[in-house]
């Protein structure tokens, strides 16, 4: 026999549509440092970071891969400029949704729920 209280708090599986929040990093180091802590406070089960480089002088790169392991990182063979440099990514993303952040930009912990 099963406990009545239980089937009060059944919750069906809901499938969650999958989240691409994408960044275009030009030398923008400084920023990823500041910011890239509040993008990757969410707790939506259903996202993946991906920052595309613009063919960055500085240590953009090199800081991610040392500091944030997680994060996705596509690399443009040059700089290609805002729209272009975004398109060329996203060729490279698969989700149901796409957020394209700004690299300067602090997101609220429930910034991606829906």
């Amino acid at each position: 026999m099963s406990n009545p209280d239980q089937a009060d708090n059944y919750v069906p599986p809901v499938n969650l549509p999958k989240v691409a929040v994408v960044i275009l990093n030009w030398n923008g180091q400084r920023y990823l440092q500041s910011f890239m802590p509040s993008v990757l406070a969410s707790g939506y089960p259903e996202l993946e970071i991906v920052v595309g480089d613009n063919a960055s002088t500085d240590d953009s790169v090199a800081f991610l891969e040392r500091n944030y392991p997680q994060v996705r990182i596509v690399k443009n063979k040059s700089n290609l400029g805002f729209a272009g440099g975004y398109n060329q990514v996203l060729k490279q993303v698969e989700a149901d949704y796409y957020v394209l952040l700004n690299s300067d930009v602090e997101v609220p912990p429930d910034g991606y729920s829906p």
